[in-house]
């Protein structure tokens, strides 16, 4: 797992690191120049006429190393500085009196003519404010300069906590950033003002956190490992059980979704359990799947009431289906495609009392919690809920818009509040546990905002549980192996004709894949 650290987070780390380890700053600050030079570099570009802009904190010190590297590399260099030694840092002032002696050329006027590469050093991640005025005219001029475009550490603008544009940003083809990559980097839109990012090693470590732990993370491809070893010595039986309940009368798909995502995932059997409409359909599409199926009249006016035990409670037929199919299960889907109405409440709450293995809520199983949300308190600390932006703001009641610029906080609220682990999906789908790690998703692409996408997910993440994931790994795993399986077929499919059921066949081609735990056979 990739640690990523918030604006704090990246600033106790750097404190760390000086005051603790007796790490000089202006010595961090060179190896941040230098890591910047070296990416330059390493990618060849055009130096013949630079523009650095700086600021005056330390951001603009390392932009005035890398200025004064360049110039010694024999690039033609200008820095774009409006120097108040008052307001300067240390560092920084240091810097500056370096840049003059070598007589680089500095500016308080943008120059209006083309450049080769320009470098924004303007703010760091500390800026937590709306960018007005002057600074503001110069990233908006910056934006509209000829050349490469280059930030050192984040984009001048960007939030380094939520990615959010701070009134105005710098819209770079490059981000060079430090010891870890800050979470605004990943989230939209500042992914999208970043471009490229990459990361250099400038003396910060996890020493630097003195033995406090990171609390966010990216999944990665080498976590793939981490998928259930299938052993040559194995049967389905091994693999574990999973349980679908999904599908009302004509919508069947979800079901179908869901349990083939699991089986697919390596789960060895998988039961779904249906309304009888769906029958024929799903035995024709899915005939490796188990169906039990009920119908409209088993459920008759039964149920499991505070005045009555399970075994009164399975008295209409219904229930002993239902209470049968969990005890069987290693890991349960819930909610694709049941609805809302008449007696959808009432198999979903039956079913997370009855549980005693790790259910997964999705799509109507959400919409009925957020109309009663005491049905979570059934869960017993054995749920994770799948919800997108729509459904978490029916849950939390907060807006859509305020919920994607503030996505990690609100995930993380709601997993330690109700004591689950909160899958919010979106562009960039957050994980987040309660007891306060999460992950932020970096696989998938636009294709996959397609009917039956979500559908998918619940099976893969229930896949792995089934097969003795725990929970906590298999969620962000999960997430990120689904999200790997659209990007495994888009180059088949491109981004407007993917399906819910090629993402399926992703999956496929991302685990028979040397990292997928696949045995070699004797030949």
């Amino acid at each position: 797992m990739q640690i990523l650290v918030n604006s704090r987070e990246m600033k106790e780390c750097d404190h760390n690191t000086i005051t603790h380890f007796q790490m000089p700053s202006l010595v961090l600050m060179e190896r941040a120049a230098l890591g910047v030079w070296e990416e330059i570099k390493n990618r060849g570009l055009d130096c013949s006429k630079v523009l650095v802009a700086c600021g005056l904190g330390n951001n603009g010190g390392d932009g005035l190393a890398v200025a004064r590297l360049l110039h010694q590399a024999g690039a033609g260099v200008t820095i774009l500085l409006d120097w108040k030694e008052e307001k300067a840092s240390e560092e920084t002032k240091h810097q500056f009196e370096i840049v003059r002696k070598y007589g680089i050329p500095v500016t308080t006027k943008l120059p209006r003519q083309d450049y080769t590469l320009v470098i924004d050093a303007l703010f760091g991640i500390g800026l937590a404010r709306e960018v007005t005025g002057r600074f503001r005219e110069w990233l908006e001029a910056l934006n509209e300069c000829s050349g490469y475009k280059l930030a050192i550490d984040i984009p001048s603008g960007i939030s380094g906590d939520n990615g959010q544009v701070l009134g105005c940003g710098f819209r770079a083809d490059l981000t060079v950033t430090f010891a870890y990559v800050k979470t605004g980097l990943l989230l939209h839109p500042g992914l999208e003002y970043a471009g490229d990012v990459v990361v250099k090693d400038i003396g910060i470590d996890e020493s630097s956190w003195l033995l406090k732990q990171p609390l966010a993370y990216a999944p990665e491809r080498a976590d793939l490992s981490r998928l259930p070893e299938r052993k040559p010595c194995s049967n389905k039986g091994t693999f574990g059980h999973v349980l679908v309940i999904a599908g009302k009368r004509n919508m069947s798909g979800a079901a179908f979704f869901s349990g083939k995502a699991a089986a697919v995932t390596g789960c060895g059997l998988v039961k779904i359990f249906t309304e009888d409409s769906n029958r024929v359909i799903l035995q024709q599409q899915f005939p490796e799947a188990i169906l039990e199926t009920w119908s409209r009249e088993e459920l008759g006016t039964g149920g499991i009431s505070e005045s009555r035990g399970r075994e009164e409670a399975g008295a209409d037929g219904f229930s002993v289906k239902l209470e049968k199919s969990l005890r069987w299960a290693d890991a349960v889907v819930l909610g694709p495609g049941l609805g809302t109405e008449g007696t959808a409440g009432r198999i979903v709450k039956e079913a997370l009392t009855m549980a005693s293995v790790p259910v997964i809520l999705d799509a109507d199983a959400l919409n009925l919690m957020a109309e009663d949300p005491k049905i979570l308190e059934k869960a017993s600390g054995k749920a994770i809920i799948t919800p997108h932006l729509g459904e978490m703001g029916r849950l939390t009641g907060q807006k859509v818009q305020e919920i994607r610029q503030n996505i990690t906080s609100i995930a993380r609220n709601y997993a330690k509040e109700h004591n689950v682990i909160c899958i919010c999906k979106d562009a960039r789908t957050v994980t987040a546990l309660p007891e306060g790690r999460y992950y932020i998703n970096t696989s998938g692409n636009q294709g996959m905002a397609t009917a039956g996408a979500g559908d998918v997910l619940t099976g893969v993440l229930a896949g792995l549980i089934a097969q003795g994931m725990a929970m906590e790994e298999a969620a962000p795993l999960g997430v990120f192996l689904h999200g790997l399986a659209g990007d495994a077929i888009r180059e088949e499919t491109g981004c407007y004709g993917m399906l819910a059921t090629d993402i399926i066949e992703g999956i496929r081609r991302v685990t028979r894949g040397p990292e997928g735990r696949i045995q070699k056979g004797i030949m």
